[in-house]
């Protein structure tokens, strides 16, 4: 293994189990911070449920994790759909363009005569 490859295997110690990964160089702080989260909350969940295996309260701790990433993802959704609502209504608000009014109105003129003239045939 060359000194490149050995510096993309990263070791992580997670509920009390070694792993050695492959992540490239730059991904491996945000690696390291997500096992460290994942740690946490299956160190925390084991105390809560002392009676559960390791398998099991990391298979809740990641059924939260993944909640709580849902959640907030749900949240920004909703806060953009807001500002979207927010802009539209107030480009509502302000007077409609005069000539989109002129331009839909003689769209319909042309289809009304369009229409007419089908109509004869």
């Amino acid at each position: 293994m060359s000194d490149e490859e050995s510096k993309d295997i990263i070791s992580l110690k997670i509920a009390g189990i070694d792993y050695q990964l492959y992540c490239p160089e730059e991904e491996q702080v945000a690696l390291l911070e997500a096992a460290d989260y994942l740690n946490k909350k299956i160190k925390k969940l084991k105390r809560q449920t002392k009676f559960l295996s390791v398998e099991k309260v990391a298979l809740l701790a990641g059924l939260e994790i993944t909640n709580e990433m849902m959640n907030e993802s749900n949240k920004e959704t909703e806060s953009k759909s807001k500002e979207t609502n927010i802009e539209t209504k107030k480009n509502n608000d302000v007077s409609e363009d005069p000539k989109k009014e002129t331009v839909d109105d003689s769209l319909s003129l042309k289809l009304v005569d369009e229409i007419s003239e089908l109509s004869k045939l």
